[in-house]
């Protein structure tokens, strides 16, 4: 029935929740705005997600910008070639003030997408990526949060007795304040160390494939793969001596000088002390969602989900 289903409304493509393709920062189309009644401000490279129990993204505004509305609520709007693709009713949790403006929590209250139609929305999300981890409203969100391309960034730490390399997109980068956002669950064993160390090394994905990532992904921060084991080789960061895999273009090291418990995930903020650029104009992996993959020109790169 599902193999019916699908192919009467998405007969060419795979039905799943993300699509991969790897891109450059200029090559991402889209754009996103904060938006309350007629301002729009672009948040575009300065939000990210945050936690997904409950759904929360973060969003940086400049000094300037604070008082242009009541940012108790408003709403964030996904767009690509001036179309309106998803949007987000928000409301605000906490400010967080930084040097030059302020880090604005939000909740998520509800969704609305726009890809495609209405009945091809609803087959989707009720039907073809059913599954009893997730409701039908969280798809939804899921599908509105990655409208806009998500990074896949590895992250790795290192003590004396313990080390771990894994990847995550829940995670932005606010380059007016050099610093980095993480969401990192709160099961992860490593969390508790990296609060420890106050430092996280933060690296790209630019010549990896994605089934070498994802395996990263699978292993336990309990006993995570032995290093001299890892399908590629790893060499050291240059401040905190941290694993970098060689595969990378460009790594971040990262002092943690923030975090807040947002639910399913811890929120860290850090501060970049030192970037190192491998190669230039290096390239990720991103996950986009579903309906937003459809009709775009970015290349799939195939993976194990």
């Amino acid at each position: 029935m599902n193999f019916s289903v699908k192919n009467l409304f998405f007969k060419h493509t795979d039905v799943k929740t993300f699509f991969i393709t790897r891109l450059s920062e200029n090559q991402v189309e889209e754009k996103v705005f904060l938006k309350k009644k007629d301002f729009l401000i672009d948040i575009t490279r300065t939000h990210s997600m945050i936690c997904l129990d409950p759904f929360c993204v973060a969003v940086w505004l400049p000094a300037d910008k604070m008082d242009w509305f009541d940012k108790k609520k408003a709403k964030i709007q996904f767009s690509k070639n001036t179309r309106t693709t998803a949007e987000l009713n928000i409301g605000l949790i906490e400010a967080i003030p930084t040097n030059n403006g302020a880090l604005l929590l939000y909740k998520i209250e509800s969704v609305i997408n726009h890809q495609l139609n209405i009945l091809h929305r609803l087959v989707l999300f009720a039907w073809l990526l059913r599954s009893k981890k997730n409701t039908y409203e969280s798809r939804r969100v899921i599908s509105a949060l990655y409208s806009y391309p998500r990074k896949i960034i590895i992250v790795s730490y290192i003590d004396e007795n313990y080390y771990n390399i894994f990847p995550m997109d829940i995670q932005g980068y606010i380059a007016e304040e050099d610093i980095y956002i993480l969401g990192l669950r709160t099961t992860n064993i490593t969390l508790n160390k990296i609060l420890e160390a106050k430092k996280v090394v933060i690296s790209d994905t630019d010549a990896i494939d994605i089934n070498t990532i994802y395996n990263l992904g699978r292993h336990s921060s309990t006993s995570p793969t032995k290093m001299e084991e890892m399908p590629f080789t790893v060499n050291s960061s240059e401040l905190f001596g941290f694993p970098v895999p060689a595969f990378a273009g460009s790594y971040k090291e990262v002092e943690i000088i923030d975090h807040r418990k947002m639910g399913y995930h811890m929120l860290l903020v850090g501060k970049v002390v030192n970037l190192k650029v491998i190669k230039k104009d290096a390239a990720s992996l991103y996950h986009v969602g579903f309906l937003q993959y459809q009709g775009s020109n970015y290349p799939s790169i195939d993976g194990l989900f």
